[in-house]
């Protein structure tokens, strides 16, 4: 009987080591880059006053954001000019990374002449009488201690950028009415960006009016849960925007007024409707001993581009919505269930909702202390 429960328990042992192995799996398939081998496909390009530090073996996120940021919790910032990474556990030795600007040169002052003789100034009105104290005006409203904004300030909880170009979940199967059927270059381009005039599938017999604007959207795929594997429904990205400026009986000619990637031909278009940003009201960070709320739980169910991992400032989607009691402006934090039963959960960060949905909504990254994945667990402050 005792060999038998030892049995047990050291194959309980093994299947927990093999689940935190599976966990950390670096990146595949490595390929040689220059005299480097890596899985990402790192950029060789870089704005001018870019600067780029070579990846040296035992360097991570955290260290060197601790060393060129001065702080190692804005790790985040560092993986957000670096895209190219998948995988925030995982950089690879002499992959480049940006790690901020080049120090502005400046010039020696030239010489000057030697003052002149002062003169006695002219008599000055006094300066009237202020009161409270000296800088509080609108340039230093609002800042608390750090220079960061107080609880209890009401900001927005994210950019058009977060909104115009992520993704909305689509659980109708909802076909497109019109779409991008032809452009003025496609003899010499696949893609399509701002600027460029393209043609529809439908015109004024299609209801298709002169000045109509339209989202630009692409479906990406099926959204399974990840902890049920239930289907959710289809990932639809947004792609950009387009205006209508003249129609025929049955095709229409546009122009693309944004665009936040490539745009191939045959993407949907979907009536636009202005998406307004919603204001959060900044609240103390969620501290590792605070007691579970009673509120929603959920998961993150999908994260931009399929990215591995997230952090600050990455935008996701969770399966929690309006009939969760979520709305724009709300907030969650993340959290992971603690591998060893009975251990105290493991907390990553905080999230504000941008949209919502009846049973989903997309959220953007407000603090972050560990990396956050799909299938990782949310709560409404």
């Amino acid at each position: 009987m005792v060999r038998a429960t030892f049995a047990v328990l050291g194959m309980l042992c093994i299947s927990w080591a093999a689940a935190e192995q599976l966990d950390t799996l670096p990146p595949r398939p490595l390929h040689k880059v220059d005299d480097h081998w890596t899985p990402y496909d790192p950029p060789k390009d870089f704005a001018a006053d870019a600067n780029v530090y070579i990846i040296q073996k035992g360097d991570t996120l955290w260290a060197l954001a601790k060393k060129n940021l001065g702080n190692p919790y804005l790790w985040p910032q560092l993986w957000e000019k670096n895209k190219y990474i998948r995988d925030a556990h995982w950089i690879y030795p002499g992959d480049p990374l940006v790690v901020g600007v080049k120090a502005a040169e400046v010039s020696p002052p030239a010489p000057t002449a030697p003052p002149a003789a002062p003169t006695p100034p002219a008599a000055q009105p006094a300066p009237p009488a202020t009161t409270g104290e000296a800088g509080a005006g609108a340039e230093g409203a609002g800042k608390g201690p750090g220079g960061e904004v107080p609880a209890g300030t009401l900001v927005a909880a994210g950019s058009e950028d977060d909104i115009y170009c992520f993704a909305y979940l689509d659980d109708k199967n909802a076909r497109p009415q019109l779409t991008i059927a032809s452009a003025e270059d496609i003899e010499y381009t696949f893609g399509f960006s701002t600027n460029d005039i393209v043609y529809l599938s439908g015109g004024e017999a299609e209801g298709v009016k002169a000045g109509q604007e339209y989202f630009i959207v692409q479906p990406v795929r099926k959204l399974h849960h990840p902890a049920t594997d239930a289907i959710l429904g289809t990932v639809i990205r947004y792609l950009g925007r387009a205006r209508v400026l003249c129609t025929q009986d049955h095709a229409a000619t546009a122009e693309i007024l944004s665009s936040c990637d490539s745009i191939p031909i045959g993407t949907w278009l979907k009536p636009y409707e202005p998406i307004p940003i919603p204001m959060t009201l900044v609240t103390k960070p969620v501290e590792r001993c605070d007691p579970s709320s009673t509120k929603a739980k959920g998961y993150i169910v999908y994260t931009k581009d399929d990215t591995v991992t997230v952090g600050q400032d990455h935008v996701a989607m969770i399966d929690l919505g309006e009939a969760d009691q979520v709305s724009p402006g709300s907030q969650a934090i993340v959290y992971r269930d603690n591998p060893v039963a009975g251990a105290p959960r493991i907390l990553l960060g905080e999230v504000a909702v941008l949209t919502t949905s009846n049973h989903w909504a997309t959220v953007k990254i407000i603090r972050s202390q560990s990396p956050m994945r799909v299938g990782d667990r949310v709560e409404l402050k």
